[in-house]
């Protein structure tokens, strides 16, 4: 069975990924592979390089010590790659359930920055991307369980996003949020689209998510609450906006940019840049 793999770097947002991390493994009774990917490049002797990664190990340990929920029973391996941080994800999650990765960091390796790994593993990662921040799938103390939100336009990758999710929701127990949006595809201001075409662009909105829906059926839990919601908005702004009331938003990939740059503005991108939640980005393999 697949593990989850974490990166980790000592700063709280690789602390958040890997208490996430922990949860997921809860969830789907796999173990976890905790990754800290030094590279070796910039080490003027071998001493050097020897220095660099035993300060990693203990990092990474210390970090893994202090996110372990007590009582846990998820197996966890403890990895020092001799590569940088987000080649040496990529290379150890090629297979793994998913990746996860904090959102924000101030990593205690200086050659870690949290924010490009983040995102070259949500750009080139063929596995689920997941970003975590604070909030992960078991609740804190007093607090229920919330939604999964999932963006669904119809596109392979988004359809993937949808079973991805509904999977997600069902072992968590929660309502999943299936949101479409449709306004810009109005092409021209809306407070001045004739009622007739805002009803249209309505319906063929919602006929878009119910086919997509269609589409699916069969890969969906059977038990699922899954909520559908048609917005009069951005993909961008509606995906933000259900997230404040979801403990995960779900988007599909955009595609294999070979820049990370090319994603700005894009849906995924704005979602792992302002979410409150935690945001999974999947690739349909």
């Amino acid at each position: 069975m697949a593990d989850i793999v974490v990166g980790v770097d000592g700063s709280p947002g690789s602390h958040a990924a890997l208490c996430w991390g922990f949860e997921e493994a809860e969830l789907y009774s796999c173990g976890l592979r905790a990754v800290v990917g030094i590279g070796r490049g910039g080490a003027a002797h071998p001493e050097e390089a020897d220095d660099l990664a035993e300060k990693a190990a203990h990092i990474l340990h210390k970090t893994i010590t202090a996110a372990t929920p007590a009582g846990s029973s998820v197996s966890v391996a403890e990895e020092v790659v001799d590569r940088p941080g987000a080649e040496a994800l990529l290379t150890v999650g090629h297979d793994a359930r998913m990746i996860v990765v904090g959102a924000r960091g101030r990593g205690l390796l200086h050659r870690l920055r949290v924010g490009s790994v983040s995102t070259s593993v949500a750009v080139h990662s063929s596995a689920p991307a997941v970003i975590a921040r604070g909030v992960g799938p078991a609740s804190p103390p007093g607090r229920p369980a919330q939604a999964v939100a999932v963006g669904v336009d119809g596109s392979p990758n988004s359809l993937a996003a949808l079973v991805w999710a509904a999977a997600e929701a069902d072992r968590r127990g929660v309502a999943l949020i299936a949101v479409h949006a449709w306004l810009a595809a109005i092409p021209f201001p809306f407070a001045e689209a004739p009622g007739e075409i805002i009803q249209a662009l309505e319906e063929q909105a919602q006929a878009t998510l119910d086919d997509a829906i269609v589409e699916v059926h069969d890969a969906l839990p059977a038990r699922l609450d899954l909520r559908r919601r048609v917005v009069p908005d951005s993909p961008a702004q509606a995906l933000l906006a259900a997230g404040r009331e979801c403990d995960l938003v779900v988007v599909g990939a955009r595609g294999h940019g070979g820049f990370a740059e090319l994603l700005l503005g894009s849906v995924s991108h704005q979602c792992m840049i302002h979410s409150t939640a935690s945001v999974a980005i999947i690739r349909g393999r």
